[in-house]
C-alpha cells in the first residue's frame, strides 16, 4: 500500500489534510482537519469522496514525486486515466469491502 498526503484549504477557510492510499489499483481517500500539534491525537480521519479537484491535486503531487523518482509512473498514469475517463476507481475485491 502506498499512501500520499497533502494539505489544502476548504471554501470555509479551514485547513484539511487529505490522505490518499492506493492498494491493488484502488484508491481510498480520508481527510482530517489540521489541528495544532497538541491536539492531533484527538482528530479522527473520516472517509472522503474524490472530486475532480482532488484527483487533480493528487495527480500534481504524484508528478512532483515522479520527477524526484519517489513514485512509479504507473500510479501517475492510473490517475491520469481516471481523470480522462479511461478508467474507474472501483474496489476489485468486493468481498473484503462489503464487511
Amino acid at each position: 500500500m502506498e499512501t500520499f498526503s497533502w494539505q489544502t484549504r476548504t471554501e470555509e477557510g479551514e485547513q484539511v489534510v487529505y490522505e490518499a492510499s492506493c492498494f491493488g489499483g484502488w484508491w481510498q481517500l480520508t481527510c482530517t482537519p489540521k489541528l495544532p500539534r497538541s491536539q492531533r491525537g484527538e482528530a479522527e480521519s473520516r472517509p472522503a469522496e474524490f472530486t475532480t479537484e482532488i484527483w487533480q491535486e493528487l495527480l500534481e503531487l504524484l508528478k512532483r514525486k515522479y520527477s524526484r523518482r519517489r513514485v512509479a509512473w504507473k500510479l501517475v498514469r492510473q490517475v491520469q486515466d481516471i481523470l480522462a475517463g479511461k478508467a474507474t476507481n472501483e474496489c476489485r475485491d468486493r468481498r473484503s469491502h462489503e464487511r
